[in-house]
C-alpha cells in the first residue's frame, strides 16, 4: 500500500470512527472535524457508502437547501470489535458446565422449536419450490451467503459459504443437527447434510428432496 492509499484508508476510517460516535453527520459536519475539505470528504463518503458501509438520508432543513445525513449500516457496525460470539461460546460452556450437557442440549432443542413457530406460516401449504426460495432468503438475511441449485434429477442444492454462529457451532455440533431437523421440518422434506464446516468442509452443503406423499 503507497502513502496515498494509506492515507485514505485512514480518512475513511475516521469517518467511520466519527459516525460511530456521534451516529449522524453531514458531510460539511465531518470535514470540520477532519480538518480536511468538504469535496475531500464528499469523496470518501460516496465510496464508503457504494462499499455498504453507511447510508444517507436527505433532511430538509427549515431555511436552505436540503442536505444528506450520514450514518453507519449494519455493515459498517461490523467493522468494531463484537465479541458476542466468544461470549456466546462462553456462555454455553457455563451452563454445561452448572447444569451438565443435557440443559445445553435442551436449550439448543429450545431454540429450534421457537424458530419453527417463528417461520411455520411462511411455509405452509406451499410447494418445494417455494419453500426453497424463502429458506434462501432468510438464511441470506441471516448472512450465510447461501446457492441454491436445482439438478437435473429434481434435486435442490443448498450451499452455504459462511456459518455466522460457525464459533458455537465448532464446540456444539449438535446446533448442526438442530438446524437439520429444523429445515425437516419447515421444508417438510427429506434433508441430507453431504458436507459441515464444522467438520472441516469449506461450505455447508444440503440436498434436499421432495417426500412421496
Amino acid at each position: 500500500m503507497n502513502e496515498m492509499d494509506y492515507q485514505s484508508s485512514s480518512t475513511k476510517q475516521q469517518i467511520l470512527k466519527l459516525l460511530k460516535i456521534e451516529k449522524r453527520l453531514t458531510a460539511g459536519e465531518l470535514a470540520k472535524r477532519l480538518h480536511i475539505s468538504e469535496m475531500a470528504v464528499r469523496r470518501h463518503l460516496q465510496a464508503l457508502e457504494r462499499d455498504g458501509l453507511i447510508c444517507s438520508t436527505l433532511f430538509r432543513q427549515a431555511m436552505g437547501r436540503p442536505t444528506n445525513v450520514y450514518e453507519l449500516s449494519e455493515k459498517g457496525e461490523e467493522q468494531f470489535p463484537q465479541h458476542y460470539k466468544q461470549w456466546a461460546v462462553e456462555l454455553l460452556s457455563d451452563l454445561e458446565a452448572l447444569a451438565g450437557k443435557e440443559m445445553v442440549a435442551t436449550l439448543l432443542q429450545a431454540r429450534m422449536a421457537r424458530m419453527k413457530e417463528r417461520y411455520a406460516h411462511v411455509f405452509q401449504e406451499k410447494p418445494l419450490e417455494e419453500k426453497m426460495q424463502k429458506l434462501f432468503e432468510l438464511q441470506n438475511e441471516q448472512g450465510y451467503m447461501a446457492q441454491l441449485k436445482k439438478d437435473s434429477q429434481g434435486v435442490y442444492h443448498f450451499i452455504a459459504h459462511h456459518c455466522p454462529i460457525s464459533e458455537i457451532a465448532k464446540k456444539y455440533r449438535s446446533i448442526c443437527s438442530c438446524e437439520l431437523q429444523l429445515f425437516q421440518q419447515l421444508l417438510n422434506s427429506k434433508v441430507a447434510l453431504q458436507a459441515c464446516m464444522t467438520k472441516g468442509d469449506d461450505v455447508c452443503h444440503y440436498e434436499i428432496q421432495e417426500t412421496d406423499e
